[in-house]
C-alpha cells in the first residue's frame, strides 16, 4: 500500500502544501516545531480518519482558520486508487477552548464513515511515547494491543467503544444509585452486555497475544544474536490460564461479576473486567517492565513494532506504510542499524522525521528515496 500523494489546506501549521511521495523512502529534515510531525500526522489522519496525536480534532485546524482539509490519493495492490478527502469544521465557537467540530470524509466522491478507513488502511505508526510501552502503566500497553487488533479486525474497535460506554454507565450507577436493592436490579441489565462485549475482547486480545508472540520472538533473537528470548504474557483480570473457549470465558466473567458486587458497591467502581487487563513482557523469564535496562525495554518495543508489522503484511500480502516519527534520535547505534536494515529490505513504503545524517546518506546511497525539508510550516523542496 502506497501514499502517493497528499495536500494540507489550514491543517495544524500548514496553509495550503501539496507533497508527492516516493514509492519507498521519504525523509522529512528541518528544525524542530517547523512541522514535520504535523506531515506524519496528517499522513496517519488520512489513512485512518483521526489523529494518532489527539482526541479533538478541532486541533488539527489552523488556529486561524475554522477548516481543514486533507487530500490525498492511496493505491493498494498496485491496482486500487483512492481519492480520499477529509474536512474538519469548527461548527461551534462559543467555546474558544474546545470548539465542537464536524468530520466529513469522502473516498471517490462518495461519502463514508471512519470505519470504512479503519477496514482498508491500517499504517504501523512509531513514536517516542512507543517507547513507554514496557515501563509504563496497564493503559499504555492495552492501547498498544488494542491498536494491533483494530488493524487486524476492525469490527474490535466498535467492541471496544460499546463495552467502554456500558461501563462508563455502569460505573455511573454504581457512584449514585444509594439503595442496594434498586442498584442490584439495574446492575444486572448493564452486567449481561459487560459478559458479552468483555468476552469478545478477552477472546481477540488472547489470540492477538498469539500472534505477536510467534513474530516478537524471531525478530528479537535477531537483535540479540539469539542470546535472550522475548515473550508476552496475558494477566487478565478474569481468567487464571488460557483458554480460546468463548463459553468458558462468559461463564467465568460472569461468574466474577458476581462475586464482585460487593467490592464493587463499596469502591462505586467495576472491578472486574478487561479493562483491568494486562500482559507482561517477559525477556529470559524476567519482566521487562521492572527489571529491563534502558536498551532491553526498547529492543523489545522495536520488535514489537516490526512484528505488527509482519503480521499485517501477512494479512493484505503487501506491507502497510510505516511511519516513523521521531524515533531514530532515540534508538542507539545497533538499534537504529537494524532498523535501517528492515527499511532497507523490505518492499515497503516508509515515511521517517529526524533522522541523523549519517543514516541519512546511507539510506540514499542502498534505497531510492524523497527528502523534503521542512521549514515554518513550508515544503522548502523534494530531492530525489
Amino acid at each position: 500500500m502506497n501514499v502517493n500523494k497528499i495536500r494540507l489546506i489550514h491543517f495544524r501549521n500548514f496553509w495550503d502544501v501539496s507533497l508527492d511521495f516516493h514509492s519507498s523512502l521519504n525523509v522529512f529534515i528541518g528544525n524542530n516545531a517547523q512541522g514535520k510531525t504535523n506531515i506524519i500526522e496528517s499522513i496517519y489522519t488520512l489513512l485512518r480518519g483521526a489523529s494518532y496525536r489527539s482526541k479533538d480534532d478541532c486541533n488539527l485546524i489552523n488556529w486561524k482558520e475554522k477548516k481543514s482539509y486533507l487530500l490525498g490519493e492511496v493505491r493498494k495492490d498496485n491496482k486500487e486508487c483512492f481519492q480520499i478527502n477529509i474536512l474538519i469544521q469548527n461548527i461551534d465557537q462559543q467555546d474558544h477552548l474546545s470548539p465542537k467540530t464536524k468530520k466529513v470524509i469522502k473516498v471517490n466522491k462518495k461519502y463514508q464513515k471512519k470505519s470504512w478507513l479503519l477496514q482498508r488502511f491500517n499504517p504501523v505508526i512509531f513514536t517516542p511515547e512507543d517507547l513507554q510501552i514496557v515501563k509504563s502503566s496497564p493503559t499504555v500497553r492495552r492501547k498498544f494491543l488494542d491498536e494491533v487488533i483494530i488493524n487486524l479486525n476492525p469490527i474490535y474497535d466498535q467492541y471496544l467503544k460499546d463495552y467502554n460506554r456500558i461501563l462508563f454507565q455502569r460505573n455511573i450507577l454504581l457512584k449514585n444509585e444509594k439503595k442496594v436493592g434498586n442498584l442490584i436490579k439495574q446492575l444486572s441489565i448493564w452486567d449481561e452486555k459487560i459478559v458479552e462485549l468483555g468476552t469478545l475482547i478477552i477472546l481477540y486480545r488472547i489470540k492477538t497475544l498469539q500472534l505477536l508472540n510467534q513474530k516478537v520472538k524471531s525478530l528479537h533473537q535477531m537483535m540479540t544474536e539469539n542470546k535472550e528470548t522475548l515473550k508476552l504474557k496475558y494477566n487478565s483480570n478474569v481468567l487464571t490460564s488460557f483458554t480460546e473457549d468463548k463459553e468458558e470465558i462468559s461463564r467465568i466473567l460472569k461468574q466474577k461479576i458476581n462475586n464482585a458486587q460487593g467490592r464493587d458497591f463499596k469502591l462505586k467502581v467495576t472491578t472486574v473486567g478487561p479493562h483491568r487487563d494486562d500482559y507482561f513482557i517477559i525477556n529470559n523469564k524476567i519482566d521487562l517492565g521492572i527489571y529491563g535496562s534502558q536498551g532491553q525495554q526498547r529492543t523489545a518495543v522495536l520488535a514489537l513494532k516490526m512484528a505488527e508489522l509482519e503480521i499485517l503484511q501477512e494479512k493484505e500480502n503487501e506491507y502497510p506504510p510505516l511511519l516513523l516519527d521521531d524515533v531514530m534520535s532515540e534508538l542507539d547505534l545497533e538499534r537504529r542499524r537494524f532498523l535501517m536494515q528492515l527499511i532497507i529490505e523490505k518492499p515497503m513504503q516508509t515515511f521517517i522525521t529526524n533522522i541523523n545524517p549519517d543514516d541519512l546518506t546511507q539510506l540514499k546511497s542502498i534505497k531510492d528515496s524523497k527528502v523534503f525539508r521542512v521549514r515554518n510550516g513550508q515544503v522548502e523542496g523534494n530531492e530525489q
